[in-house]
């Protein structure tokens, strides 16, 4: 039993602020569990009547009292099994001032202390949903999705996982792969009454073609990822050419300090950047003018340098329009050779028109890059960086009509399943019947079968539930 296991027995009452914290229009305590009803009971009296006399989605108002406290307030009551958590569930709306919200709180775990009532963990609200059937588990992973989306796109996706759109996806192409494992199977009890029930070549197709089914999703899906795994675009270049105004300009925040003084940034700067409609943000780094380090701080902000330009996933070298540096051009080349390249022209504002086109066609044909010229003073060029970076990443706004969402894991776990499918697509196509290697091909379905499952929650695992409810804050 690891440290998650507690929580998952649903026997005991739980309650919690589920309201962001700081001041609001309202605070909401919420109650979940067999004794909801008296938890809620000892902390507020309706104007008429009783909680427990109340019907599942009624609302009475009254009053709310702790030690020293008394508010009009107002109580709704979700009875079980037509809740959220599938058990009663009842909920206090008070003033909201962050203090008035604890001091309730404190006075009904208080007063219910005898019946067993505690303080709910992050996410327990949605893993009673989950482990008592109410939502599947793509689902409940959709509803810290919706909390964390930043963009529309990313809101419009986990909205429709939380209303079991991919669930209903997997559980699509799990009936599929069920099928093709129960044929599988049974040719081998049938094999030595030569009846052929599924011949290799269907049974690679239909293989090959549900992992193609899986893959066409992956590539039209959302991101939704996790800070580590987000997009990283670097401005790169030589001390004073303008990447620090860049990335205050682009990110519409002073992240960086800027100076004519060469060598002002002496460690790798970043900050996010909307993508405007689109699906995520991008982590834009400033890194510390590329240059012959001096010292110790400065070799050690030339090697955070270099392990960032290694491991972005765009390169934007900075110059400047007057004088580029085309050797510093190509060391950059050098130090991230696959990574799609946007040469950022900058300081264009010192250029009339005329000669900032000459000097951005002279830089492109010299270079053999994509140029842009830009301005971090007057903004020029800096929209057109932003659906450059788009392109570069392959973001579509338009995706996101129809798209479903995926976080790592089931971005993992969908690459896994559709690789085990046509391993065994590859495996039956030569064979002489399906008996043949039954055995291997089922083990390969029943692995993708199971990446599939721990989507869906069809496939238990502790360690899988606590990493998806860990990001939740407490009260949802």
């Amino acid at each position: 039993m690891n440290a998650f296991s507690p929580i998952l027995d649903t026997s005991q009452t739980i309650a919690a602020i589920s309201t962001p914290a700081g001041a609001a229009g309202r605070a909401i305590i919420r109650a979940s569990g067999p004794q909801a009803l008296e938890a809620a009971a000892a902390v507020f009296t309706p104007a008429a009547g009783t909680l427990h006399a109340m019907a599942s989605f009624g609302s009475v108002a009254g009053w709310v009292r702790a030690p020293g406290l008394a508010l009009p307030g107002r109580a709704y009551v979700f009875r079980a099994p037509r809740s959220y958590t599938r058990q009663d569930i009842v909920e206090l709306h008070v003033p909201g001032q962050p203090l008035v919200a604890a001091m309730v709180l404190e006075a009904l775990l208080a007063a219910a202390a005898a019946p067993g009532v505690r303080p709910a963990q992050g996410g327990e609200f949605t893993l009673r949903a989950f482990l008592h059937g109410r939502i599947d588990l793509s689902a409940a992973a959709a509803v810290a999705d919706v909390i964390a989306a930043a963009t529309d796109a990313q809101l419009r996706a986990a909205s429709a996982n939380a209303a079991g759109a991919l669930g209903r996806l997997c559980a699509s192409w799990r009936q599929e792969a069920t099928e093709l494992l129960a044929q599988t199977e049974a040719s081998i009890d049938w094999a030595e009454e030569s009846i052929e029930l599924l011949a290799p070549a269907e049974l690679a197709a239909r293989l090959e073609n549900l992992a193609g089914q899986i893959r066409r999703s992956l590539a039209e899906a959302l991101s939704i990822s996790d800070a580590a795994d987000v997009p990283r675009a670097v401005l790169a270049g030589a001390p004073n050419v303008g990447k620090s105004s860049l990335l205050n300009a682009l990110s519409g925040m002073d992240r960086a300090i800027v100076s004519a003084t060469a060598g002002t940034t002496r460690d790798v700067l970043a900050a996010p950047v909307a993508l405007d409609g689109l699906c995520t943000n991008v982590l834009l780094q400033d890194l510390a003018g590329l240059a012959a380090p001096a010292d110790i701080v400065g070799r050690a902000a030339d090697a955070a340098a270099r392990r960032a330009l290694k491991e972005c996933d765009v390169l934007l070298p900075v110059v400047d329009i007057a004088r580029p540096d085309l050797s510093l051009l190509a060391h950059l080349r050098a130090q991230r050779p696959t990574a799609p390249v946007l040469v950022l022209a900058n300081k264009a504002d010192t250029l009339g028109p005329a000669r900032q086109e000459r000097a951005a066609a002279a830089l492109a044909a010299a270079s053999g890059l994509d140029v842009l010229p830009t301005s971090a003073i007057t903004g020029e060029g800096l929209a057109e960086v932003r659906r450059r970076l788009a392109g570069m990443l392959h973001l579509r706004a338009e995706r996101s009509a129809g798209s479903c969402a995926l976080n790592s894991h089931q971005r993992s776990s969908l690459q896994e399943a559709a690789a085990a499918l046509s391993r065994a697509a590859d495996l039956a196509g030569p064979l002489a019947t399906v008996a043949d290697r039954a055995e291997i091909l089922a083990l390969e379905i029943r692995l993708a079968l199971g990446q599939l499952g721990t989507i869906s929650g069809d496939v238990p695992d502790e360690e899988l539930l606590g990493r998806i409810f860990e990001r939740f804050c407490v009260g949802k």
